[in-house]
């Protein structure tokens, strides 16, 4: 891996539960210990079931969140330490695109003050120079250079989301943390937003950390994924890999549920639902659901080892389970007109959507 712009090592969070007034607190571990890095100017994908830890992790990258244990590198500068002028800079350098554009939105505000008030909080530009950025944002998601004088109620959903990614913008981030941009999104919008993400990532050198329930979505976004289960890596390595050549049967369940959905694939759906991180099951998380689970996978947790060149997964059988995704191909974007959703398909190369504000 080339050198390093973010590097999580050991990242936990717990929190203390307490069930009624005098009740004693329990530990809820909702993420334990994560570590992974992200090359400049890449994508990492973390793709895991509600519950997962997914968005714990995102506020602890935005700071939303203090670490219970680990550390968080951006450049080589740990995060921790960051106070006054150090932590204005950072809050500028990583910006966050969240999932309901509408809720993140002020109804009461038109749109070019809401891409404007972050340039005008940090005193950035001055007033004409403002307006100017602002048009330019607009005009750069795909958005006529005038429509800033309109409130977000008078926008579709994926304008919305289009005007959350200009104001995310307006600073010059680095990176962007974007927690499941287009799930709140029409299915026929999902791929315009996804799209021009990538359009974005590839004119400004943006580095992403995204967060998706859809292991689609973040397979055609990302060039490493890992997968998540009750706050741990079950697996995480390069898209090909885990698309491809998956090695734990978490993630082969995520590809057989987006397969089932396109109308392909024959891989066994995983039934059950995730267990609470209050009462962890002993051994492997994921044996209660897994039908590779034996006495072994019960009582001994596997650990998280690598099993191929930046390939890692956390399975007792790794290397012999069967490898049911072995024949489909890269991920793609359908873009028909009955859907445009994405969804892994057996084509190589995406075919581009045509941007429409």
């Amino acid at each position: 891996m080339s050198q390093s712009f973010l590097k999580v090592e050991g990242l936990r969070k717990t929190y203390d539960v307490r069930r009624g007034l005098f009740g004693r607190a329990r530990p809820l571990h909702a993420v334990a210990g994560v570590s992974f890095e992200v090359e400049a100017g890449t994508t990492f994908g973390l793709v895991g079931e509600s519950g997962s830890g997914k968005t714990t992790i995102a506020k602890m990258l935005m700071l939303a969140e203090p670490a219970t244990a680990g550390s968080i590198e951006l450049n080589g500068q740990n995060l921790a330490g960051l106070r006054g002028k150090e932590l204005d800079q950072f809050h500028l350098e990583l910006q966050p695109v969240l999932q309901d554009p509408f809720s993140s939105l002020n109804p009461r505000m038109r749109i070019g003050n809401i891409i404007d008030e972050p340039l005008r909080i940090h005193k950035l530009l001055s007033g004409a120079e403002r307006e100017k950025r602002v048009k330019e944002l607009l005009e750069l998601v795909g958005l006529p250079g005038d429509g800033g004088r309109r409130f977000p109620h008078e926008l579709s959903g994926g304008q919305r989301q289009r005007v959350s990614i200009a104001r995310a913008l307006g600073p010059n981030p680095k990176c962007m943390v974007l927690d499941e941009p287009v799930s709140a999104l029409d299915v026929s919008i999902q791929a315009q937003i996804l799209n021009l993400l990538k359009d974005l990532q590839g004119q400004l050198d943006l580095t992403y950390i995204l967060i998706s329930h859809d292991l689609a979505v973040v397979a055609y976004m990302s060039k490493r994924i890992g997968v998540l289960y009750l706050g741990e890596f079950m697996e995480i390595g390069a898209t090909e890999d885990i698309v491809r050549n998956s090695r734990h049967p978490y993630t082969q369940a995520l590809i057989a549920s987006v397969e089932s959905r396109s109308g392909g694939g024959s891989a066994k759906l995983v039934s059950g639902e995730i267990p609470s991180p209050m009462n962890p099951p002993p051994g492997c998380p994921f044996n209660p659901r897994c039908p590779h689970a034996v006495d072994r996978c019960r009582s001994e947790k596997p650990k998280l080892r690598e099993i191929g060149p930046g390939h890692w997964a956390a399975c007792h059988f790794s290397e012999s389970i069967p490898n049911v995704t072995a024949n489909t191909a890269a991920p793609a974007v359908d873009t028909s007109a009955k859907t445009a959703q994405p969804h892994i398909a057996l084509v190589q190369k995406p075919v581009p959507v045509q941007e429409t504000p």
